[in-house]
């Protein structure tokens, strides 16, 4: 009571001051609880010397494994087989009999006469090649003899210029008959080498109606079902061009090889397409061998490509390397297709770099001090960007940085703080 009662009495003036001082305390003491100050932490990382790969990801499957089909077209009773699961065999050993049902007598006897007739086609050929022969050198003496008659003509003042020209067209038609007769006989090798094609095609359309299957490759019989007594039927197609009916390959097993090679094809975009090559080599994981890494070559790339939806894509076939591991035809793969290699060169993290209107920067740290400093660009991939110039092995760039903010006091002077369940005004 008594500070009020002395409070009242001052001067005006005195009162006035009072309150100024009592807010400027008030102000410093809110600066000092509230004001902060803020600090930036920086990340950095060491410029090195080492070897930037670069690649492109890619996924697709297996298309073709390292098996080959055992097929016939033959209908009847299996009399015999030779062979076992697991079993190694050689190209042409035979697996099992067959006696044919009256089909299967039918269509080996046509089958027959196809190839007996290719056979006399393929002696045509070469009979062909050795009459052309002769007639070249015929036609060659015929052109001999029209140009020694030709050059006398001077010599024979009563011949006509109709006459002369006769002759000389004597000597034109006999050049022409030579060059029709070379170039027939230019083609008498190719007309053999088809004819021969077609006999082993019509010879190997015999073997697949024949009673006697053999092994097309080899390697080591597999997933055979077969058993003496068990009965095979052919299935028939008709040709939508001729009309006739034939019958249709029905696989049996197949064959596995011993080089355990697998192609794989995957799709690439259209800006990859681009930069894949023949040779180049490749990096294979499998969903079906998890805990497993394959290596490959990419063997082509189709650039005639396909699209669906107005997307591009572009498929590329990978040739696998050896393996052991049991694989099939449709497994998912995922690719890793390297582009180029750069060894020995200086490298950086790719998030250090800002380019910016084609001038690219980074950030050195000089006396715990982030500086801007100017550099050439090269190669990169996911992670990392060759310096071509600017920088050297061993220097301290920044690669991100964070800020913090920091209260000077954590208790404001105007806050309420509770002692003993009751508000209380600090200071009075």
């Amino acid at each position: 009571m008594k500070i009020l009662l002395w409070l009242k009495n001052l001067k005006w003036y005195f009162k006035l001051i009072i309150v100024l001082t009592l807010v400027g305390a008030g102000y410093f003491g809110y600066t000092k609880i509230f004001t902060s100050t803020s600090a930036t932490t920086y990340q950095t990382a060491k410029v090195t010397k080492g070897t930037l790969i670069t690649s492109i990801a890619a996924t697709g499957s297996i298309t073709s494994g390292n098996t080959t089909n055992i097929s016939t077209k033959a209908s009847g009773t299996v009399t015999k087989v030779y062979v076992k699961n697991g079993d190694t065999v050689k190209k042409g050993q035979k697996i099992l009999d067959i006696t044919l049902d009256s089909d299967g007598i039918e269509r080996r006897s046509s089958a027959w006469v196809n190839y007996l007739k290719a056979q006399e086609a393929v002696v045509s050929a070469t009979k062909a090649k050795q009459d052309v022969s002769i007639q070249i050198w015929k036609d060659r003496q015929a052109i001999t003899d029209a140009e020694e008659v030709t050059s006398h003509i001077e010599n024979f003042a009563n011949l006509s210029d109709d006459e002369k020209h006769q002759k000389e067209e004597v000597v034109s038609q006999a050049k022409l008959a030579f060059d029709v007769t070379a170039a027939t006989y230019a083609n008498a090798d190719a007309n053999i080498a088809a004819a021969k094609i077609n006999q082993q095609a019509t010879y190997l359309d015999y073997q697949d109606v024949s009673g006697s299957i053999v092994s097309p490759a080899l390697g080591i019989i597999n997933n055979l079902t077969l058993t003496a007594g068990s009965t095979m039927t052919a299935s028939t197609s008709q040709s939508t061009t001729t009309g006739s009916t034939y019958a249709s390959s029905q696989n049996i097993g197949f064959i596995r090889s011993t080089n355990n090679q697998y192609q794989a094809k995957v799709s690439l975009t259209e800006v990859d397409a681009t930069k894949v090559e023949a040779g180049q080599k490749v990096n294979i994981t499998m969903d079906a061998h998890s805990d497993k890494a394959f290596t490959g070559t990419v063997l082509a790339v189709d650039v005639s490509g396909s699209s669906s939806s107005g997307v591009s894509s572009y498929p590329a076939t990978i040739l696998m390397d050896p393996t052991e591991l049991p694989i099939y035809p449709n497994m998912t793969v995922s690719a890793m297709i390297i582009t180029s290699i750069q060894a020995d060169v200086i490298l950086a993290t790719s998030t250090a770099i800002t380019t910016s209107n084609g001038v690219s920067t980074v950030q050195i740290m000089k006396n715990e001090t982030p500086v801007s400093k100017e550099v050439e660009i090269g190669k990169s991939n996911d992670t990392q960007t060759v310096i071509v110039s600017g920088l050297t092995e061993g220097e301290t760039i920044v690669t991100g940085s964070s800020t913090s903010v920091k209260n000077n006091n954590t208790t404001s002077a105007f806050s309420n703080s509770r002692q003993g369940g009751e508000m209380r005004m600090p200071g009075f």
